[in-house]
């Protein structure tokens, strides 16, 4: 081949290959500050759904150990299931703050009322007066609005093995909230789950405890490996 011909082949494929070069590197001129900005957010979603998640954590871990002693007993042995005006009357007592021990005997007249509940209410007023009134504050609506809120970003900050943990993360979250409102709404009426043994109300916070960590660890691992 002509050496001239050569070499005008070479000087194209040479200016060609500078072309492409320079326009990758514009590309990730570009594409570096984009992606700054999105692990940036990622981040701060990350860390506002961790804050509020323990925040939640703590709300409801501070009353735990009212709403285990609350669903501890039975109040109403199969006996007197039969009898509406009997419940009737308790469920209004049980609805009013402060009840006693005195009150719920006189609801359930001629019933007596279980030793069990007599000890564990004795337990709540000694601990808190407003007992039920401190539970239904840590469970309320306002205290899991903020994790709700948090958990909507990062489904959509993604990744999706992200959103689905925070998605469990939420499913425990709400688990407690649940568990935390029947113990304030309905005392001494524990789910069937709870009165076989298969569920507590400790073992409820820790799952969601767990569901944090494990949500954490995997955050964490997903910022530091982009």
């Amino acid at each position: 081949m002509d050496p001239a011909i050569t070499a005008a082949i070479v000087a194209t494929l040479t200016a060609v290959a500078a072309y492409a070069g320079a326009r990758s590197q514009a590309r990730s001129a570009r594409r570096g500050p984009i992606d700054a900005v999105r692990r940036q957010h990622q981040r701060d979603a990350y860390a506002e759904l961790t804050r509020a998640a323990w925040s939640y954590a703590a709300i409801t871990g501070s009353v735990q150990h009212l709403v285990e002693v609350a669903l501890s007993a039975r109040l109403y042995p199969t006996n007197i299931m039969a009898s509406l005006d009997i419940l009737a009357r308790s469920t209004r007592v049980l609805d009013t703050p402060g009840f006693s021990s005195d009150d719920l005997a006189e609801a359930l007249a001629p019933i007596s009322v279980p030793e069990p509940v007599v000890r564990a209410l004795g337990r709540l007023i000694t601990w808190s007066p407003t007992w039920q009134q401190d539970i239904r504050d840590a469970c309320g609506d306002n205290q899991i609005d903020e994790l709700v809120r948090a958990e909507v970003v990062v489904a959509l900050e993604g990744p999706d093995q992200l959103a689905a943990l925070v998605e469990q993360l939420k499913f425990e979250a709400e688990e407690v909230q649940l568990c935390w409102a029947r113990a304030a709404a309905a005392p001494f009426q524990p789910s069937p789950a709870m009165e076989a043994g298969r569920e507590t109300s400790a073992e409820l916070h820790t799952r969601l405890k767990a569901a944090i960590r494990e949500f954490t660890l995997a955050a964490r691992t997903h910022l530091n490996t982009q």
